[in-house]
């Protein structure tokens, strides 16, 4: 608000320095000079520009532009990528054992039926090697 006053105002001596100054109505001088200005010596324009050139100086030197700050756009980092060499792994299926007779192994020999169930098998697999994200 400061800097818009100053320069209104420097603008204000700059323009009345240059305005014509005749007499016309107060029984002053009406001839052809009266329609085009009077121009007067210029020493006291010459100041008046002086001044408002020194106010706009001024305030142009002591203008600084406003800075504004963004943050930084984020960063993209790919994930790192590594080399997973192949392995055996342990893996449990599960496998279908059907229903039969069991003998119990007393010395009458009697049988039971076991009913058809699933069980537990341990299964060794091989894994490929590949590449694998991290991150």
């Amino acid at each position: 608000m400061k800097k818009a006053i100053c320069i209104l105002l420097a603008l204000g001596l700059l323009a009345a320095g240059s305005l014509p100054a005749y007499a016309g109505g107060r029984g002053g001088y009406y001839g052809p000079r009266a329609y085009h200005g009077y121009h007067g010596n210029g020493i006291g324009e010459f100041f008046v520009g002086l001044v408002g050139g020194a106010i706009l100086g001024t305030i142009i030197a002591n203008s600084q532009a406003q800075a504004y700050y963004a943050p930084p756009p984020p960063a993209y980092v790919p994930p790192a990528r590594v080399w997973v060499p192949g392995r055996y792994e342990t893996r449990y299926e599960q496998e279908w054992v059907p229903g039969r007779w069991a003998g119990d192994g007393d010395r009458y020999g009697r049988e039971a039926w076991v009913p058809g169930h699933y069980e537990n098998i341990r299964v060794e697999v091989w894994v490929p090697g590949h590449w694998e994200e991290r991150g």
